[in-house]
């Protein structure tokens, strides 16, 4: 017996739309699981830089994560109304719903020169005549968003601890408005708006990288500690057995793992601008929690 190619090709087409068919019904029988990721500069970013990740985890682990890109300002709320159970944040905001939830650490992403942590920077621009932090009193002053750890918290607690009261010393001082603060602040001391700026040192590095500024555009005045970056953590009555599943799946990461995104293999460290996770433990954070007591952060904070 033989097959035209006609036939050949009809046949073809019968077993795909079968395996499809096999392959969907598949993923609908997976347990859906939901994973809130903080919107850093914007959504349409977020998901850019995530999806990929969100799609390799769930087929690593065997559940369909969903991705829900959450606004900084409404993370905790979201979380405490259930919408998702499993984090992806700041180190002051898993700080905030350890503290309130009991949150649990799993994995913390490693990203440019310090691997898994960061630290922020007081910056003025080259030739201000701005060279020490004895300077800044008198000037206009800009902060990073007020949940952001190394672009408004460590700077805060740094001025503090300098004998700078932010609330006194200074002409004035703001938070840049819209997307993109971190880099607006950056730009903003480059370009005049603002006589000094907080900044993190991995905006500094990265922007730097990417040919947006030089170096030798900036005096450091101060810098701050290091303390942990962003991390992912899990509800404290999340399913243990898939806590530890997400854990070993984040850890095993390698540059060379893809996903398939609208047809496409992702490489997913590549699309989430990291260099991959390692496993730090909640104590790694008590720093940045001595930071938020002296600023009169939360969950610390004291009307």
């Amino acid at each position: 017996m033989t097959f035209s190619a006609g036939r050949f090709f009809l046949l073809f087409i019968i077993l795909t739309a079968i395996f499809t068919t096999l392959t969907s019904c598949k993923d609908q029988n997976r347990k859906v699981v939901k994973i809130g990721y903080m919107n850093c500069n914007n959504e349409q970013e977020t998901r850019h830089r995530f999806v990929p990740l969100t799609r390799y985890l769930s087929d690593k682990v065997g559940v369909e994560f969903v991705m829900v890109p959450v606004d900084t300002h409404d993370f905790e709320k979201r979380f405490n109304q259930g919408e998702f159970a499993f984090t992806h944040t700041n180190s002051l905001i898993y700080m905030i719903l350890k503290e309130r939830n009991n949150l649990k650490l799993l994995a913390s992403e490693k990203r440019g020169n310090f691997g898994s942590k960061s630290g922020g920077a007081i910056i003025s621009r080259k030739g201000s005549g701005i060279d020490r932090l004895d300077q800044i009193k008198g000037k206009n002053f800009a902060f990073g968003p007020m949940l952001a750890p190394t672009g408004y918290l460590a700077e805060y607690d740094l001025l503090l601890r300098s004998g700078i009261d932010p609330e006194k010393d200074f002409a004035s001082y703001t938070i840049p408005s819209g997307s993109y603060k971190h880099e607006k602040l950056v730009y903003g001391v480059l370009f005049g708006q603002y006589d000094v700026s907080a900044a993190t040192l991995l905006d500094l590095e990265t922007m730097t990288k990417e040919g947006k500024i030089a170096a030798d555009d900036f005096n450091i005045l101060a810098q701050t500690p290091l303390v942990p970056y962003c991390t992912f953590a899990a509800a404290s009555n999340a399913d243990p057995a898939l806590v530890d599943k997400l854990r070993k799946a984040l850890l095993e990461l390698k540059p060379t793992d893809t996903a398939e995104v609208d047809g496409e293999r992702v490489k997913v460290l590549k699309a989430a601008w990291i260099d991959g996770y390692e496993e730090l433990v909640d104590k790694d954070f008590d720093l940045l929690r001595e930071m938020a007591k002296r600023v009169n952060m939360p969950p610390y904070q004291k009307f």
